[in-house]
């Protein structure tokens, strides 16, 4: 990707640059990228479960009990399994007979390795491939891989070897989602390469491209979207997403440099909102910003996530990156200046399990919005990630020095942080179908764990999926903002200026939104938080008059929020001789 010098300006006028960053030495954070070999099997039809020697169920090979029982009832689901052929033969000639059998055409396995003492290989396989296979005459044995026993009993056997998922709680939310029923989750970046079959490619349910930017590639040319999906829900061995079963629908409103537009990115949510039945989308995320300052009283982009949240779709949005070493920039851009929708800062895991000295990336955006609320409401972690970005794409080919293998790409940004938080709204729905977006809020912010961080930095603290997991009457954080709503045409809206009269009015208009008893339970100082969830001195009248707007908002620029200030090859805010073509 080469960008002009007039191009490079443009992008730092807009405050999507952060700055700082440790650089990539953490890169090893990740651990070895598991090797996998597509071998074509079929998904056969799921035969009842039965003994363990399977005779019953015309299975030629041995499964044990507890491993065919819970591939029967699971048939999605991935396990981590033996399987050995003819003791006679070797474990190549196991592979082969798999890699040849025409019978098998359709869906693939991954391959962790194959065993030279026995005649056997440690693969992947969902439960209707275990069934399927087990029929092979030259299958005799496929056994549970021991070191996941224990998760064969609803546990589906998911893995990523960063850190970040064990600091959220991410395994929590894989066992107790694994048998319900999960929503979709819309990812309207710049695509989602659906090729990627071991990440999420047969739970694409449709591809709509909406971009009216060009050069914009069929897929995810720019790799954004690939990323954000993979951290979201993806299922590859070593590197499962938060929600590693949630379908999703990929909207793509950007071109291959990432670039959007706000009238391409309403039209998505207008897109979400006719086919939200269709799709059974709950949750929606937009891992991007515009460049303008917006207000709730007329920006088109604030006014159309409201409108999803309103009408029960979860809206979740990257707070971006745009603050200078730590100190607060405000939020002033749609959608993550909404109060409405759940705004997600990055944090920094310091390299370890607990939350406790856990910080702010010094790029991340968070303060007071020009309406004077607060942002972001929580955080989760946002630096040094790695995620699928397949080769070929503007951010493999602009970034080459973070691409970490093929097909992976270590990463930072407030993007990658706000699709963990969208991911553990699905998992919360699954648990409780008929929750609003208002009580997932309450429920993802009320077990935030706290940080080091300065007290709004991070917003209430870091996302907590096991504890969120646990909370059964969530306190609502927009129950005053909800007084003010009316409806239009049969949908709820937010009668921005009937909130506005009150603000005028009343400076403390806010005051019982987080006076409730239910905060009480919350790891952070909720009083302490709420003194600051508004603030009248941020906001006054005359900033947001008629004639400050202009109807070019709907033609304004939008874009991804990556942070490169954490690669490896320098921060151009910073060093404003580096431009993309001396890379």
């Amino acid at each position: 990707m080469r960008l002009t010098e007039c191009d490079v300006v443009n992008v730092r006028a807009n405050a999507l640059w952060g700055r700082g960053g440790r650089g990539s030495g953490l890169r090893a954070r990740a651990g070895a990228l598991v090797t996998t070999v597509a071998v074509a099997l079929a998904l056969a039809a799921v035969a009842a479960a039965g003994t363990g020697n399977g005779s019953s169920n015309g299975l030629k090979a041995y499964v044990d009990a507890s491993l065919l029982s819970a591939a029967a009832q699971n048939p999605a689901q991935s396990f981590d399994v033996i399987v050995e052929g003819d003791k006679q033969g070797n474990s190549n000639g196991l592979y082969k007979q798999l890699v040849g059998d025409s019978a098998f055409g359709g869906s693939t396995v991954q391959i962790q390795q194959q065993f030279s003492s026995i005649n056997g290989l440690q693969a992947s396989l969902t439960g209707q491939q275990i069934l399927s296979l087990a029929k092979r005459p030259y299958v005799t044995e496929i056994v549970a891989n021991d070191g996941v026993a224990a998760s064969w009993y609803g546990s589906p056997s998911y893995s990523n070897a960063q850190l970040w998922p064990s600091v959220i709680g991410a395994q929590s939310g894989w066992s107790a989602t694994a048998n319900l029923s999960m929503p979709t989750i819309a990812i309207v970046d710049s695509g989602i390469d659906s090729t990627r079959t071991g990440n999420f490619a047969s739970r694409i349910l449709t591809q709509v491209n909406l971009a009216s930017l060009t050069p914009n590639s069929p897929g995810d040319g720019y790799g954004h979207g690939t990323f954000v999906a993979g951290i979201a829900a993806s299922q590859y061995s070593g590197h499962a997403g938060v929600s590693p079963t949630s379908n999703l629908v990929s909207l793509d409103v950007m071109n291959d440099q990432g670039q959007s537009t706000v009238a391409d990115i309403v039209h998505a949510c207008d897109w979400i909102l006719a086919n939200k039945s269709a799709y059974n989308i709950k949750v929606a995320n937009f891992s991007l910003h515009a460049v303008n300052r917006a207000s709730v009283l007329f920006d088109p982009l604030d006014q159309a996530v409201e409108k999803l949240w309103l009408n029960g779709v979860t809206v979740v949005t990257a707070a971006g990156n745009y603050a200078t070493n730590g100190q607060a920039s405000g939020v002033p851009y749609a959608p993550g200046n909404d109060p409405f929708v759940i705004t997600v800062g990055a944090a920094d895991t310091n390299n370890t399990l607990s939350t406790s000295d856990d910080f702010a990336a010094p790029w991340s955006a968070w303060g007071y919005t020009g309406d004077g609320f607060v942002k972001p409401d929580i955080s989760a972690p946002g630096r040094y990630l790695i995620g699928p970005v397949s080769a070929g794409t503007g951010l493999a080919l602009g970034r080459p020095g973070n691409v970490v293998s093929n097909g992976w790409m270590e990463l930072s940004g407030t993007s990658f942080s706000a699709p963990m938080v969208a991911g553990a709204a699905a998992e919360l729905i699954a648990q409780h179908p008929t929750w609003t977006p208002d009580q997932l809020k309450g429920a993802l912010m009320v077990s935030a764990k706290s940080t080091s961080a300065a007290p709004g930095q991070l917003g209430v603290g870091e996302l907590n999926v096991a504890q969120a997991l646990t909370v059964t009457s969530p306190p609502n954080p927009n129950a005053v903002l909800d007084t003010y709503l009316t409806s239009s045409s049969g949908l709820a809206i937010f009668n921005s200026s009937a909130w506005q009269a009150a603000a005028l009015a009343n400076p403390a208009w806010d005051s019982a939104a987080w006076s409730s008893a239910a905060w009480a339970s919350a790891a952070w100082a909720s009083a302490a938080w709420a003194s600051a969830a508004w603030s009248d001195a941020a906001w006054a009248s005359a900033a947001w008059s008629d004639a400050a707007w202009s109807d070019a908002a709907w033609s304004d620029a939008a874009w991804s929020d990556a942070a490169w200030a954490d690669n490896s090859f320098g921060d151009p805010m910073v060093d404003p001789s580096i431009t993309y073509a001396t890379r």
